[in-house]
């Protein structure tokens, strides 16, 4: 029996206030909320291609390009330190949306069933246009006309600009979870990940790769953490920590106390072999050894672990003729 997919949109989590608390609820089987409400029954392989991933609603979800009626995009032209940060755009699967004065005097709008903001938002215009058959040509314009905005009131920071005279490792591709992004200049302060690997441009290339592992690190903590979790509760095991390493082969290791150790550049794969890393090393928390019984707690989580095993040794070979990691 087919799943019901009628939501426009569906979260990763659920997130509510309890007082004054603000509270991320995960499903433990990693099934999605509807709306951000209400739990389902769908995995986010279940969507079809016309939902868009993204960030959005101060959480990852995934939102339906799919019978969209009207869009409205709406730049922000005062706060020029970020692209799309500031932006709206308005979607509408139903009516018309339309424009109104509020008391205080600004503007908003009447008739739209979601907003976005972000980099998701030139995502999901391209895709509204695909599945949809939306005309986006005037929206397409207009944020080209705020790309060339943003660019022109942050020279240090355009991304299309990456010769650099002081390191030839900026315009380079970088992967990160299956994607790759560029690594840009910016003209000052720290190194940062916003849809880019954001550099000074005044650093050396030595300084640009340890830039970039201090980057990862902080994606690796940051994402292997959350998936932990996730496993940790499928597979009723309780890890003491996690810990991020430098490791070149030893992707994910378990220590006696029940310490997971993961490689930062283990974040540099696809999460196919990011989630096979992490739950055969939770599977050693209950299985030390690497025992029948070992597999078989692996396989009831992932049951084609034997295709992901093999890719993960693909991505280590990969891995050994990389000069940048």
């Amino acid at each position: 029996m087919s799943k019901r997919i009628n939501a426009t949109l569906y979260m990763a989590s659920k997130i509510s206030w309890e007082r004054k608390d603000f509270k991320i609820e995960h499903d433990p089987d990693g099934y999605l909320f509807s709306g951000g409400r209400y739990r389902t029954k769908i995995l986010p392989e279940d969507l079809p291609g016309w939902y868009v991933y993204g960030y959005m609603y101060k959480q990852h979800g995934y939102i339906s390009a799919k019978g969209v009626n009207h869009l409205l995009y709406v730049p922000n032209y005062t706060f020029d330190n970020h692209l799309y940060k500031y932006d709206s755009l308005f979607i509408s699967y139903n009516e018309l949306i339309e424009p109104y004065e509020c008391e205080s005097g600004f503007i908003w709008y009447n008739g739209y069933d979601q907003v976005l903001s972000g980099s998701v938002l030139a995502e999901f215009v391209e895709a509204a246009g695909k599945y949809s058959d939306y005309d986006i040509g005037e929206i397409q314009r207009e944020i080209a006309r705020k790309k060339e905005f943003y660019y022109e009131r942050n020279p240090e920071r355009v991304r299309a600009q990456y010769n650099s005279p002081l390191s030839e490792k900026f315009g380079r591709r970088l992967p990160y979870r299956g994607r790759d992004y560029l690594l840009g200049g910016v003209g000052s302060g720290k190194a940062f990940f916003d849809d880019c690997f954001c550099v000074p441009v005044n650093y050396s290339d030595d300084q640009v790769k340890a830039a970039c592992v201090k980057i990862y690190h902080y994606l690796a903590q940051r994402d292997l953490t959350e998936k932990m979790q996730e496993y940790a509760k499928k597979m009723s095991v309780e890890p003491s920590g996690l810990k991020i390493n430098g490791a070149k082969t030893a992707f994910g290791s378990c220590s006696a106390s029940k310490v997971l150790s993961f490689s930062w550049r283990l974040i540099t794969s696809d999460d196919d072999i990011i989630d096979y890393v992490i739950v055969v090393t939770l599977a050693h928390i209950p299985e030390p050894n690497r025992t029948q019984k070992f597999w078989t707690l692996v396989e009831n989580i992932l049951p084609d672990y034997k295709e992901r095993q093999r890719r993960l040794r693909k991505f280590q070979e990969r891995l050994k003729m990389e000069d940048w990691i």
